[in-house]
């Protein structure tokens, strides 16, 4: 008997050990995929307090200085003696920012609830019209789209206004329209993984389909409204080829015209330019990983008991 039971402790060390063995090689595999994912932002971070340019795989500067980052949130005024304050481009960046995802993330999900919920006639047309449109690439409306915004009586809409967010409308005008054609697609499959009990019983309870959708669906497609709006955030704080078309002055010049041309100043160093980027992509940065913790699985069947 006692023998058994010393056996049956062996065996249970043993297997503990192969698991603590197990789950060390599996850390270890996530903490050096992890470093070599982080390690682009590690190595510009590091170069914004070196003097000199990086040139090894060491991040770690060899020479410290603050230089860099006493200027981080001034650029070169490109002949002007006051500079450019990157605070500024950020705000001139958020104005179209800010109205683009509110107004896309709502209109987007109207399009896909009345697609995904309503019958009615012609419904298949506009689904294929919608992955038609999805499957084409932004640049072929960049030319039509440049033709409307820029005659009467759009163009003294938007251009030399004072007014925030009007200097952009351009850039954010297209939310109001559901024109983002991949965000109305993710909607309409998270729609179709909904049972439609839900539906149904409200509708019992005396809902219409407006309340339907903000009382029933909406708290349910929590986490694809924060996916959609998360990356429409990205596309459009990422977006180079829309401000340029449609830029005025300097001072509303966004973050992504404003860090490109940082190199064309003498005055910059590489401290400087790695400093000012970080500030560039610091809010990003910080968005994702605070909306992370919503990024879960559907719970649509947790709402149903039977």
């Amino acid at each position: 008997m006692r023998r058994t039971y010393t056996e049956a402790e062996h065996s249970i060390r043993m297997n503990r050990a192969k698991r603590n063995v197990i789950s060390l090689i599996k850390y270890l595999i996530i903490i050096t995929v992890a470093f070599f994912m982080l390690y682009p932002l590690l190595w510009m971070m590091g170069a914004s307090f070196s003097e000199d340019l990086l040139t090894s795989f060491s991040f770690l500067p060899q020479h410290f200085s603050l230089s860099g980052w006493r200027e981080a949130l001034k650029a070169p005024g490109w002949g002007s003696a006051t500079g450019y304050s990157l605070l500024r481009a950020l705000w001139n960046t958020m104005q179209y920012v800010i109205p683009e995802v509110l107004f896309m993330t709502f209109s987007t999900l109207l399009v896909a609830y009345v697609v995904a919920r309503f019958h009615f006639k012609g419904k298949k047309i506009v689904f294929a019209l919608i992955i038609a449109t999805l499957l084409m690439p932004a640049t072929v409306f960049r030319i039509p789209m440049f033709v409307f915004w820029t005659t009467e009586p759009f163009a003294s809409l938007w251009e030399g206004s004072k007014i925030p967010f009007m200097p952009f409308l351009p850039l954010w005008a297209g939310g109001l329209f559901a024109i983002n054609s991949f965000s109305v697609f993710m909607y309409i499959q998270f729609f179709r993984s909904i049972p439609r009990d839900l539906d149904e019983a409200a509708y019992i309870d005396g809902a219409n389909k407006f309340q339907v959708l903000f009382y029933v669906l909406i708290p349910i497609l929590k986490p694809i409204v924060i996916t959609v709006a998360l990356l429409l955030f990205i596309s459009s704080f990422n977006d180079y080829q829309g401000p340029l078309i449609y830029r005025g002055d300097t001072d509303t010049y966004p973050l992504s015209l404003v860090l490109p041309m940082l190199s064309k100043d003498s005055t910059n160093t590489y401290a400087h330019v790695f400093s000012r980027s970080i500030v560039g992509v610091a809010l990003p940065i910080i968005i994702f990983f605070s909306a992370q913790k919503y990024f879960v699985g559907n719970e649509a069947d947790t709402a149903i008991k039977g």
